[in-house]
């Protein structure tokens, strides 16, 4: 029997015994019986065996797939709970590796359910689903609730791609329309009659070849338009980036010269170049480059350039000086070299966007000997899974 202190960082709950044990699914405060079932030299990992004293903020679980599936890891935890879990997160890693502390400000997501307009499964002999968390296990799903609804209807008539073995992905926009992003050894024999008028089907990439129609759509975002390739980033969840545009908007001074690294298909520089003086855009997915240039005509954005190629390389060949810089890396974080050009450069102002409080944390500990940090969001762009987007705002000292 023991008493869960707190959670970790995946969600899990932590005994501190004479080894520390991450125990899945409890919470704080929680009196379990547990058994360990796995053992490591500096940790064990255990689950619950009798749940003697149940949370307060525990709350029924309405996904069948929750204690199977390693897509979440807080449905069974009160939605303002996994917002604080987050919040708290942030602020230990900040302040453990950064020596950072400061107010945080949260943004809800409108809709944890339903949210995600990108899903991607895998099949297996002919059944679809999730791979277990650190395995190779599969769970059968029907449906995922973090999932938008033009997917679920998709995932019900999955047989009629009559695939064995593929990872097959779906992307969806404002209108429901849907690219289908499939790879396959497979031969092909897919019911297109079937799907395309059951469904809102605009593509259908079979091994980065089109197989039906285009391999790209149109995507809204407050009331802006941007074209997305299949396999051009875009973020997730286009309730949460609405609020990320509006805190790019505030903290773009008007008429100044703006970089966007790792630009994509142009999303916050074509949001900056409204009050920007001019705003130059990198990204190195030819594809998203593409959509970039597409984007830049829709949007009627003269005062914005792009420009293909890695960040790290492009950004030191713009010759205007550059009043602020807007960073939105991979999980990965900025390079050691992307870092040194940004301080050589030196910009007024910096807007970093990140997935990873970690990679964040690493990047903000030197960013921070020749900036301030004014202002630190957390987005909950990722819904009952551990992660979370990071905004922060800094100024040159």
């Amino acid at each position: 029997m023991a008493i869960i202190n707190k959670l970790d960082h995946f969600g899990r709950g932590i005994i501190f015994d004479e080894k520390i044990t991450f125990v899945n699914y409890a919470l704080p405060s929680e009196e379990i019986d547990y058994q360990i079932i796995k053992k490591s030299k500096k940790y064990n990992l255990a689950q619950i065996t009798n749940l003697k004293t149940k949370s307060a903020d525990r709350v029924d679980v309405p996904c069948p797939y929750f204690f199977k599936c390693g897509g979440c890891a807080l449905e069974h935890l009160k939605y303002s709970k996994t917002l604080e879990f987050k919040k708290e997160k942030v602020e230990e890693i900040l302040n453990k590796y950064a020596k950072i502390q400061s107010n945080i400000n949260v943004i809800e997501n409108p809709h944890p359910y339903n949210y995600r307009n990108k899903l991607s499964l895998k099949i297996k002999n002919g059944k679809q689903g999730f791979y277990e968390t650190k395995s190779h296990k599969l769970v059968e799903i029907t449906q995922c609730l973090l999932a938008q609804e033009s997917i679920n209807q998709i995932i019900k008539d999955i047989s009629y791609f009559h695939l064995k073995n593929a990872d097959i992905t779906f992307r969806t926009n404002y209108n429901n329309e849907l690219l289908i992003i499939i790879q396959t050894a497979d031969k092909i024999n897919i019911d297109l009659s079937y799907l395309t008028q059951k469904h809102k089907i605009v593509g259908i990439i079979i091994n980065d070849a089109i197989f039906y129609g285009e391999d790209k759509f149109i995507e809204k975002i407050a009331n802006r338009l941007f074209q997305v390739s299949y396999n051009s980033f875009f973020q997730i969840n286009p309730y949460v980036t609405t609020k990320i545009f509006e805190i790019v908007t505030e903290n773009v001074q008007k008429d100044s010269i703006v970089a966007d690294l790792y630009c994509g298909v142009g999303t916050l520089g074509i949001v900056a170049a409204q009050k920007a003086c001019q705003v130059y855009g990198i990204e190195i997915v030819p594809n998203a480059i593409k959509n970039a240039l597409i984007n830049k005509k829709i949007n009627k954005c003269s005062n914005i350039d792009f420009c293909l190629g890695d960040a790290k390389e492009v950004i030191d060949k713009i010759k205007a000086k550059i009043d602020t810089i807007i960073i939105d890396p991979p999980r990965n974080g900025l390079s050691q070299e992307a870092l040194s050009n940004i301080l050589k450069i030196t910009p007024k102002d910096l807007i970093y966007i990140s997935c990873d409080p970690m990679t964040l944390a690493r990047d903000l500990k030197i960013l921070k000997e020749r900036y301030i940090i004014k202002k630190i969001y957390i987005a909950d762009m990722f819904s009952y899974t551990y992660h979370v987007e990071t905004v922060c705002i800094l100024s040159l000292i």
